[in-house]
């Protein structure tokens, strides 16, 4: 996906007549510098051209970064030559969703400066300019080109019509000092259950007051279970944030949001529609960051939203919420009594907890809001029970419109959320950010565990990506993995048995998860079209079986976890953001938001041994004497040979973890297709075009030999930038035929060409 700096492909040596096969184990002698290894490489064979050996690393003060443009074609993502691209990166980051200033920023602190939501700033989210290049130098060297960038709405607008350009311009230095490593971006409009106010991140405090809710009553009324306010010594049950997503708070904003217009018409602010107010400077926010990162070429496009909710959308019945398809655990208010609660009136609720084989069961039950508060502001009642939802009978509450969220209160006709609200909504947000710069990409999140959204021709389909996350949520909400067991949850929550959807040992968590990962992908194509997905988030807890591996050092669990997690990837030839590289990770308090524990990276952990010894690899800073790798978790998974530029239509890239060995097979492009990129713009004459790019980490191959295979062509390794190249004669391939390469330990019995060393 990024250029190397060089704009002719490494110079091949036609009077190579002896094969070379086993590429040098790059050891502390060799590791820091180019001359060095290139040296090696003469020594062992006179006849090698160096090109470079005199060539010292430019630093990053001088560099100028050529960023190639991203761009598509069908399902795949392409660079300027019209290369196949496989992205593969990662969101920055967890902390991303709190801001720094006044309030500390992490949801297990409390104190008062947390309801000041209108000075707060985001500066330094995800971490000070003066730590970039170390952390954008770790991110290149574990082969990351990609990054989801977190950007909630209330770090633009957190208060209503001013935008924080001082927040702004700080991303601008950010993304600028990116593109010094060759690292691309797109940006993430970050929520999780609405707002920071309502248990999760995202929409800034003014949006709930403008509704007319009261925060500060949110912990006595439930209608928010906030970490900050709620999580004190004595409360019954720990956080589960997505828990919000069944509150009055969360599930009353999202439905204003999405169609205040057609479910509560006479809720208004100053005369104003609700939903107009919120939508309009929703997509006006980051339609103004779009123009002020127009000209910064390695922002590559704006997603929607992160994991958008219909709220009450859809519903039909307001007796209780489908325990299917949400999580009911803790306090577990049904809609009708969440109104109740709201409103001033004491309930009585359910209670639940964990459990086998349902994930929760109902413990015992409790009254909430017996002081009678209201969580609307001044002498405001419920607004559902102003729309004819719910009203009181001798004193009680009782439902007089069930269906009233099933179907549209005026024609009675039965609403879908996708088409009559959501896609519409994403038709004019991408109309919005690409009437600023029309390359840009516009990343298309379905509802979490749901297909894609269908896109009809009068829809905008114009650069727009399939962006859909994926997680065991089985081994997500119980924190446990042991590669014995795991569950389909996809099928389960589709009405499949426990039987069929049960898969054993590793080798069934690896066929589970990619027969998952398949079906979101096919939906994707199916509904949105032929265009390229990318899973916006995929990840693992580091703190699954008790934070055994915090306290022992041994990670085999989760590496073996994360493992099977990104093979399900390969397998499919999907493109990733792993979810995520927090800077503040530390194992007490993880990413700092609500328990989550998910970083690839932590600034408290010290792995027991270090394969890279220096921070050469980017060849774009002078940091001396720093290990890139200290800090890294699982990264025995994480960091994987890939692909990341073919020279053809990738049919298998895959990594044996036990192995340590990879194969690419691709299928070279025809004339047919040569001709056809050619008309679309692609420079398919470079003589770049014809060459693959395979990021080979040194974490993996530092110290073996390997034996690098071909069926066709010629290789390069370059061990410094962690790369191989290979490169091929298109009349030396057949109608049909296929290109494979192999990267594998010296030993390996498999019968192949050997690759050429150029």
């Amino acid at each position: 996906m990024v250029t190397e700096n060089i704009t002719e492909p490494v110079a091949l040596n036609e009077n190579i007549e002896r094969v070379k096969a086993v590429s040098l184990p790059l050891t502390s002698s060799n590791s820091t510098s180019l001359t060095s290894i290139n040296k090696s490489v003469l020594d062992e064979d006179e006849s090698t051209t160096n090109t470079s050996a005199t060539t010292p690393p430019v630093p990053a003060t001088t560099k100028t970064a050529s960023i190639s443009t991203v761009r598509h074609h069908g399902q795949w993502f392409k660079d300027d030559m019209g290369r196949t691209l496989l992205i593969r990166g990662v969101n920055v980051c967890g902390s991303s969703k709190l801001p720094t200033r006044p309030y500390a920023g992490s949801t297990h602190l409390y104190d008062e400066t947390f309801w000041d939501h209108t000075n707060v700033s985001f500066v330094n989210r995800p971490f000070p300019l003066d730590e970039a290049r170390h952390h954008f130098a770790r991110l290149k060297a574990w082969g990351f080109t990609c990054l989801r960038l977190l950007i909630p709405w209330e770090a633009l607008e957190h208060k209503r019509g001013i935008y924080d350009e001082e927040f702004i311009d700080y991303l601008r230095d950010l993304i600028t000092i990116m593109a010094d490593y060759d690292i691309y971006c797109f940006i993430d409009p970050h929520q999780d259950t609405w707002s920071r106010f309502s248990g999760g991140s995202g929409a800034p405090g003014w949006t709930l007051e403008l509704a007319g809710l009261d925060m500060k009553s949110f912990k006595e009324t439930g209608a928010a279970y906030v970490h900050n306010t709620n999580a004190v010594p004595g409360d019954p049950l720990p956080m589960v944030w997505p828990t919000n997503y069944t509150k009055l708070a969360c599930c009353t904003m999202f439905t204003l949001f999405w169609a205040g217009d057609v479910f509560a018409p006479n809720h208004r602010f100053e005369g104003q529609s609700i939903q107009h107010i919120l939508q309009s400077c929703f997509i006006n926010s980051f339609k103004h960051l779009a123009e002020r990162l127009q000209d910064l070429n390695n922002v590559i496009g704006f997603e929607v939203m992160n994991e958008p909710h219909p709220g009450y959308i859809g519903l039909s019945t307001l007796k209780e919420f489908d325990p299917i398809v949400n999580l009911i655990f803790g306090d577990a208010p049904t809609p009708l009594q969440s109104f109740a609660l709201g409103d001033g009136i004491p309930q009585k609720v359910g209670v639940y907890i964990k459990s086998w084989p349902f994930p929760t069961k109902k413990s015992h039950s409790r009254v909430i809001n017996a002081s009678k508060t209201s969580a609307w502001s001044g002498n405001q009642t419920c607004i559902w029970k102003q729309h004819g939802v719910w009203g009181l009978k001798d004193d009680k509450p009782v439902l007089l419109a069930s269906d009233y969220f099933s179907k549209h209160p005026e024609t009675g006709k039965k609403v879908d959320f996708y088409q009559d609200f959501y896609v519409p909504f994403v038709n004019k947000y991408a109309q919005a950010i690409q009437s600023v710069k029309s390359s840009l990409y516009c990343f298309v999140e379905p509802l979490a565990n749901e297909k894609s959204p269908v896109f009809n021709n009068e829809d905008h389909h114009h650069n727009m990506i399939f962006a859909p996350h994926w997680y065991d949520l089985n081994c997500v909400f119980y924190k446990k993995f042991d590669g014995k067991v795991t569950h389909d949850v996809q099928a389960l929550q589709n009405g499949g048995n426990v039987i069929s959807a049960t898969y054993f040992g590793q080798k069934g968590v690896k066929r589970n998860y990619s027969r998952q990962i398949k079906n979101i992908k096919q939906s994707g194509l199916d509904n949105m079209g032929k265009t390229p997905s990318l899973f916006g988030e995929v990840g693992i807890p580091m703190d699954i079986n008790d934070r055994h591996a915090f306290k022992t050092g041994d990670y085999t669990h989760q590496t073996r976890f994360m493992d099977a997690v990104i093979h399900s990837l390969e397998e499919n030839l999907v493109n990733f953001t792993l979810w995520n590289y927090d800077a503040n990770n530390d194992h007490e308090y993880g990413d700092h938001w609500n328990g989550e524990n998910f970083s690839i990276y932590s600034s408290k952990h010290r792995p027991k041994s270090s394969r890279v010894s220096s921070e050469n690899l980017a060849t774009l800073d002078s940091i001396d004497d720093i290990d890139l790798n200290e800090g890294g978790r699982v990264l025995g998974a994480a960091l994987r040979p890939y692909a990341g530029k073919i020279a053809g239509i990738p049919e298998k890239s895959s990594f044996k973890m036990d192995q340590l060995s990879y194969t690419l097979v691709f299928r070279p492009f025809d004339d047919n297709h040569i001709q056809e990129l050619k008309e679309l713009g692609f420079d398919t004459s470079s003589p770049s075009s014809n060459q693959t790019e395979i990021y080979v980490p040194n974490y993996h191959y530092q110290d073996i030999e390997i034996d690098i295979q071909a069926s066709h062509g010629q290789c390069e390794r370059i061990p410094e930038k962690q790369m191989l190249y290979h490169r091929f004669n298109k009349d030396d391939i057949g109608k049909g035929q296929v290109i494979t390469i192999t990267i594998k330990p010296v030993g390996s019995s498999d019968k192949q060409n050997k690759c050429r060393i150029m």
